[in-house]
């Protein structure tokens, strides 16, 4: 691995008296003398002298380039890289001195990086042209760093778009749609239920079509089934085969009996009986015998 840091700092050694001449004289155009506890820009020769600390501070411009991993859209499914180039220079060689940074490139570094992720949040549904005019703003001006005192301006930003990985992209896919798809499972079983919960309402003619319609080629067992279940319920005669049996062992006596129970039973039933007794014509019997029902019922309408 290259260690690249750029050393921005370096003690003063030998003479002091020469060190301030070739300050003076400009003999180190690229390097400025720094005294860091004076508070003026340029150190007098006194101050020189009795410094206990005395700097070379590297004042030339630098270049960089930068690339950078950045991730783009709401659910982070664009993979990008950017390239950004820039200048970067000392911005206050006081300051510079005073804290003397191992890489000053990182701090620039950092805050181009930070720029760049805000450019590309608030546009995180644009497609790559409006990326690229986000990054170009951010490209646009010179900024200076005054807490380390360093300063720079990108000479622009290059947006390097790359497909997601297959794997990355089927996982995205996977979280975003399993919340959406649960619900419409949810939805139709909903659905479902309350339709045949309507079939079952409605009655078993309503079910067996519908039964039909999902399986037509089974119509013709459907009928016979029918035709069966309707011939077992018309030939149920248990009530009517027993009172028959009883009416043919039954003498005229018994008969008679069974009729006056009859008639009486009904015409005590209510309105409803003594109309049918009256259909029957065995009202006027009825009152004629004398029976204990003689007295008509009122009518409830």
């Amino acid at each position: 691995m290259t260690d690249d840091r750029i050393p921005l700092v370096r003690p003063v050694t030998g003479s002091r008296i020469l060190t301030y001449l070739r300050h003076r004289l400009g003999s180190r155009a690229d390097h400025v003398l720094v005294v860091p506890s004076s508070a003026k820009p340029v150190p007098t020769f006194a101050e020189v002298r009795k410094a206990r600390e005395l700097w070379w501070v590297a004042v030339r411009e630098f270049a960089d380039i930068r690339e950078f991993e950045l991730r783009a859209g709401p659910d982070g499914e664009r993979a990008c890289r950017v390239q950004v180039q820039l200048h970067w220079w000392v911005h206050d060689a006081g300051t510079v001195a005073r804290r003397r940074p191992v890489d000053a490139v990182a701090f620039i570094r950092r805050d181009v990086e930070n720029r760049i992720r805000k450019a590309m949040a608030v546009s995180h549904g644009a497609d790559e042209g409006r990326l690229q005019d986000e990054l170009d703003l951010v490209a646009a001006q010179p900024t200076v760093l005054a807490e380390y005192g360093l300063g720079y301006r990108p000479a622009g930003a290059i947006l390097l778009a790359e497909p997601i990985p297959d794997n990355i992209r089927d996982a995205l896919d996977q979280a975003r749609w399993a919340v959406p798809l649960e619900k419409e499972q949810q939805r139709l079983t909903r659905m479902r239920l309350d339709f045949h919960q309507a079939l079952i309402r409605e009655g078993p003619k309503v079910l067996i079509a519908y039964w039909l319609t999902r399986f037509p080629d089974r119509i013709e067992a459907v009928v016979e089934h029918l035709d069966r279940r309707d011939s077992a319920e018309a030939a149920d005669p248990t009530l009517s085969t027993e009172l028959l049996a009883l009416l043919g062992d039954a003498d005229d006596f018994e008969r008679n009996q069974l009729r006056k129970a009859i008639v009486a039973g009904l015409a005590a039933s209510g309105p409803r009986g003594v109309e049918v007794l009256r259909g029957l014509g065995l009202w006027d019997d009825l009152v004629e015998s004398g029976s204990d029902a003689r007295d008509e019922p009122e009518s409830g309408g």
